[in-house]
């Protein structure tokens, strides 16, 4: 079974404590996703997290890259070199934002890669989570999107799981639901007018 770009539907939200969502809306919307996505890697929802956002001329930008293992600058220079970036987000931008705001859905990309198979990731994402290599499990890695309140994409969070961490469990999809909740009113608030 090659790799598998799957449409789904995250769970139900949990509520999260009043004191993190007020930190979160008093920091400005690119900062609050970068410690929305700090968060999830405490409470080990991924080991790696990717920010695609949509500028306001509609074009698909990289905002940052934050990683369990501490720098992630390395990862996030090469992923800027990417040419789905500047471009507006579409299904042939690639299997991260651009695919998953153009399908109006989350993503869940898994399964093992093949020799000679075309693996439906960036190169530098294939190369992490591949180990370098051309064949292996790509682990489990969830798409999700920001679409605002008037059907405008505003970018996507990619979580980047290994294959021995596995699926998302237990609370972890819930909390992250919820933050996703919270960083998508936070964002959509900036693009609407005051």
């Amino acid at each position: 079974m090659p790799v598998s770009v799957i449409p789904f539907k995250m769970p139900e939200p949990m509520e999260i404590p009043e004191h993190i969502v007020s930190a979160l809306r008093d920091m400005a919307p690119d900062d609050a996703v970068k410690k929305g996505m700090e968060l999830l890697l405490q409470i080990e929802a991924a080991e790696t997290i990717v920010y695609e956002r949509v500028n306001a001329e509609g074009k698909l930008e990289l905002g940052c890259v934050v990683s369990a293992s501490g720098d992630a600058s390395d990862l996030e220079g090469r992923l800027a070199q990417e040419p789905v970036y500047g471009q507006p987000p579409s299904a042939e931008a690639g299997p991260f934002a651009g695919a998953a705001l153009a399908q109006r859905s989350a993503l869940l990309i898994m399964g093992p890669a093949h020799d000679g198979e075309v693996v439906p990731l960036p190169a530098p994402i294939k190369d992490l989570v591949l180990d370098g290599s051309g064949t292996g499990n790509v682990g489990f890695i969830y798409v999700l999107t920001f679409i605002s309140s008037s059907d405008m994409p505003l970018g996507a969070l990619t979580l980047i799981r290994s294959a021995e961490n596995g699926p998302l469990n237990h609370d972890q999809p819930n909390i992250t639901e919820a933050l996703r909740q919270v960083l998508l009113e936070i964002l959509d608030r900036q693009q609407s007018p005051a």
